[in-house]
């Protein structure tokens, strides 16, 4: 499969130069030179926290005596259920989860009772002698049947159901020519950050507290706070801090309840920094889904029904699972391809398998699984390439998504298509013979960026000039990796003719601008229209007042590094221009929504799309059934690239995310209760398991584009999985629908299909 590349795309490369580049934030974080939450370790008077939860997946909490624990050494304060000051319950979406516990617990790891010492040790051997007398309850295991069991909150286990039609779909189905109908099961994830959940609570003497944590929105961590310590929301603050990861497993509260409590009951900071273990039985996971797909074509190929019904088990409390539910029925209607009919149904059940909520992908992915899957299945039953297959049924640029909403894609997807089949990974298989059994396969997927179906998604910017003379950029994103500072920085200026010295980036403050949540890929979209607002107003206040003060014409001046320049000459820096010019007078703000399809009353789905075509290079041990890539080639579409090491960082990193969803990651439950405890039993790749990744740029974006720049966060996972699967396939000749791969059942199956050739 070989063809000229188009014109348009580029290999994206990162030469960082042997000394890298110290100034750069995504150097400092590969380097270690930012903190994390839980280095704050010299504040005066700290405290460390620690969290006695439960060990049981459900049962009634009869009694909690702490009487013993009050009088321990060292020990400052114990604290429970009754002692919460306001609001027992937060959660994004819905707020059912307890700070603590009152009459019941619903997951191994809910949250009992908090102490507050001197020293982690002290603080560890004070929630031991906590004793606790449980009622153990029946346990909701089994997501398929969970409607069925006793409820686990007020109502019934299901907490939402989605369905999402077009035409009819059995009259479809009775018409075709080749029906495929598979099951397609994904597992439960976890984010593995290199810092788990952690930081501090300070009381800032006035009654108010200041958390510093990890987390992943700061002005909404603030209204649930605020209801929780029964404060109003100027009595308490977060600046979110960033190094260790999220991608997503921070979204929600974490530790900042309990911390909160204690800081206030104490009158000092307290840390509260969770192990591996409790981050593995008490964090945040990805949804496990059980998903039903059956897809029909005509005997030339083209797509003429897709149903699908799909089961999420969100664990014990809502958190974002209803948005997961939504965005996964999104990726189910096959949002890239035509199809006259479908019916996608789509339930979201509580249970007592721990917690499931946001996770980089968020539901999307799963769905691509199965979906690509799927086509590669008719392709097969078909005599078909798979990629002629989706050639025949891709979209156009200028067609409207699968849902009838206008979209505005970076690229044709024939295009991203076209070169996806002339990747070098193309090569020939297996000698007769060999041992390793080599494949390549190829998988598209689509990703919308923004929070979507027309929630409210909003934020805003600051643009000032500090009186050191830096200009301060200060949006209420928390960056995570994905470099949102660099980018601020570079588009700066590129605005601006300026250094990077000269740029002083501010995230994550709950004191400044509400520019909306670190998720969706949305801060690059939003820092792009917010920054186009505000540079060139505040770039002509910058020249007035410069003229004002040295008497040139202001048309003559332009901003430089380090200051505003005449026909090349400084003619005055910006620290000189900050001490001179009046108070405020250099402050720019703008707000804006997040970009939503025109002439929709009410807007459905994702408006800016971008997409990926990833192709997968395997080699399979046919005497272990071991599973190893060698190589990801990914095309992508997404719009401008202001900054490479962000793109290629992101695009990559997800793809090693969902290497291990598909091959390794699972934590598995039996009766409620997590069944891997640490990262030794929990595998994730790891830098040997990385395979070669080379990342191309489809960019056919307008100069006038309005929406040039899109976030790339969560794209690169979106089709590794089915890509790796179809490689797999391409070695052996099975097909994998259940993940992670196991390599027993995919040796048996191996050997099977052999002794039948």
């Amino acid at each position: 499969m070989t063809t000229d590349r188009p014109a348009s795309i580029s290999t994206l490369a990162v030469d960082w130069g042997p000394e890298g580049q110290p100034g750069d934030t995504l150097y400092q974080r590969i380097d270690g030179q930012l903190d994390y939450p839980t280095d704050l370790l010299n504040l005066p008077g700290l405290l460390h926290g620690a969290i006695l939860r439960s060990d049981q997946a459900h049962a009634r909490l009869l009694a909690v005596d702490t009487r013993v624990a009050r009088t321990m050494p060292g020990v400052h304060s114990v604290v429970t259920a009754e002692d919460v000051p306001g609001l027992n319950r937060f959660g994004i979406v819905v707020r059912d989860q307890p700070v603590f516990c009152e009459d019941r617990v619903r997951y191994e790891g809910d949250a009992i009772a908090a102490v507050a010492a001197d020293t982690p040790a002290q603080a560890r051997a004070a929630i031991a002698a906590i004793r606790v007398e449980y009622q153990p309850l029946p346990v909701v295991e089994d997501a398929a049947s969970a409607e069925n069991q006793p409820a686990l909150h007020e109502g019934s286990n299901l907490l939402a159901q989605e369905s999402l039609t077009r035409g009819d779909v059995d009259q479809a189905l009775a018409a075709c020519a080749v029906v495929v109908e598979h099951e397609y099961r994904t597992p439960r994830q976890m984010h593995g950050f290199m810092e788990t959940e952690g930081g501090v609570a300070l009381p800032d003497g006035n009654g108010g507290v200041l958390f510093r944590v990890g987390c992943q929105s700061g002005h909404r961590d603030v209204e649930q706070l605020a209801d929780i310590l029964a404060l109003p929301r100027a009595q308490v603050s977060v600046e979110a801090m960033t190094t260790g990861g999220a991608f997503g497993g921070k979204d929600e509260l974490t530790i900042q309840p309990a911390a909160g409590i204690l800081a206030l009951r104490t009158g000092r900071p307290v840390m509260i920094h969770l192990d591996r273990f409790e981050s593995c039985r008490s964090g945040m996971k990805r949804h496990p889904v059980a998903v039903r797909m059956t897809t029909g074509c005509d005997a030339r190929g083209h797509l003429l029904a897709h149903r699908v019904d799909a089961v999420l088990d969100t664990g014990a409390y809502a958190s974002l699972g209803p948005a997961v539910l939504e965005n996964f029925m999104d990726h189910a209607t096959a949002p890239l391809y035509r199809i006259d009919s479908y019916a996608v149904t789509g339930r979201l059940v509580y249970t007592n398998n721990g917690l499931c909520g946001a996770f980089r992908g968020f539901g999307g992915n799963q769905a691509t699984f199965a979906v690509e899957s799927q086509l590669d299945a008719l392709a097969c039953k078909l005599g078909m390439d798979p990629g002629e297959l989706r050639r025949k049924n891709l979209r156009s640029r200028q067609e409207p998504g699968s849902r009838g909403q206008p979209v505005r894609w970076t690229a044709a997807p024939a295009t991203v298509l076209d070169a996806a089949l002339a990747s070098p990974l193309w090569q020939p298989g297996n000698p007769a013979g060999a041992r390793w059994l080599t494949g390549t396969g190829l998988a598209f997927g689509a990703q919308g960026n923004g929070l979507g179906d027309g929630l409210p998604d909003s934020g805003g910017g600051r643009l000032s000039l500090t009186p050191e003379g830096r200009i301060r950029v200060e949006f209420g994103f928390a960056d995570y990796g994905q470099d949102i500072a660099g980018a601020i920085t570079r588009s700066v200026c590129d605005a601006l003719g300026c250094g990077s010295a000269d740029v002083e980036v501010v995230l994550g403050q709950s004191r400044g601008p509400d520019s909306g949540p670190t998720s969706a890929s949305r801060s690059s979209v939003m820092v792009h229209g917010l920054l186009s607002r505000m540079l060139p107003e505040w770039t002509q206040t910058l020249k007035r007042l410069a003229a004002e003060l040295t008497g040139q014409p202001a048309e003559d001046l332009a901003p430089g590094t380090g200051g505003l320049f005449l026909q090349g000459r400084r003619l005055i820096d910006y620290r000189e221009l900050a001490g001179k010019a009046p108070p405020d007078a250099l402050v720019a703000e703008a707000g804006q929504d997040f970009p939503v399809a025109p002439g929709q009353e009410t807007p459905v789905g994702r408006y800016l799309q971008l997409q990926i075509a990833t192709i997968a290079r395997v080699m399979v041990d046919r005497l272990t059934g071991r599973v190893r890539v060698t190589d990801l080639h990914h095309i992508t579409a997404a719009g401008r690239v202001i900054y490479p090491p962000g793109y290629l960082g992101q695009i990559e990193g997800a793809a090693v995310m969902g290497l291990g969803m598909t091959l390794t990651e699972d934590m598995p439950t039996r009766k409620g209760r997590m069944q891997r405890d640490n990262l030794d039993q929990y595998l994730m790749p790891t830098i040997g398991d990385a395979p070669a990744q080379r990342v191309d740029v489809v960019d056919d974006t307008p100069e006038n584009d309005p929406y040039p720049i899109r976030g790339i966060g969560e794209l690169g996972i979106e089709a590794v999985t089915p890509a790796i699967v179809s490689a797999i396939e391409a070695a052996t000749g099975v097909r994998v629908r259940t993940l992670p791969v196991s390599p027993s059942a995919l040796l048996e199956a191996i050997q099977a299909r052999e002794a039948q050739s």
